[in-house]
């Protein structure tokens, strides 16, 4: 059902999908502004893990609370080097107050065309991603992908993964 509703609202060009990209691949790589409009370019993280998490729009109850779960566990995912992204359509404007507004510690990223979120197979209807998680290995290959996921068990879930993948 959800899959004829996708392709419906995409002929009358509310959404778009993305191709769904598979576990093992190669990730997409992107340069997109963060918070504060620098550029970010994925290709630098080589070498580490890589979550980025995908979310509809910044300060909406659900976007809060996924974003308090990654900073609250922020110096976990730092101790085991990995980088944490939030990645929406919203403008970098909006992503630095929000930020601000919560003292959050994640990077957040600008994606205003939806297209990273579209090259990971992350759902656009009108203008908002999916809540989708795409968890990058060192060699920058797609080594899990959490789709619909739950705001606050997403952040716990991930990391317990690459503690997994560590040790």
């Amino acid at each position: 059902m959800k899959e004829m509703l996708l392709k419906f609202l995409a002929l009358l060009g509310i959404a778009q999908a993305g191709s769904p990209i598979q576990e093992g691949q190669p990730a997409y790589l992107f340069s997109l502004k963060n918070h504060e409009g620098k550029v970010v370019n994925l290709s630098e993280y080589r070498g580490r893990w890589v979550v980025l998490y995908f979310y509809p729009k910044a300060d909406t109850p659900g976007c809060t609370t996924q974003a308090k779960e990654y900073t609250r566990l922020m110096p976990e995912f730092e101790k085991l080097r990995v980088k944490v992204f939030g990645v929406s359509t919203d403008t970098v404007e909006s992503i630095k107050r929000f930020r601000e507004k919560y003292g959050l510690a994640v990077e957040f990223l600008s994606d205003p065309k939806g297209s990273v979120a579209k090259a990971y197979g992350v759902t656009v209807i009108a203008g908002f991603c999916s809540r989708d998680t795409v968890l990058l290995n060192p060699e920058l290959k797609v080594e899990k992908i959490y789709r619909g996921v739950d705001p606050s068990a997403d952040p716990g879930r991930v990391l317990d993964f690459v503690k997994s993948k560590i040790r």
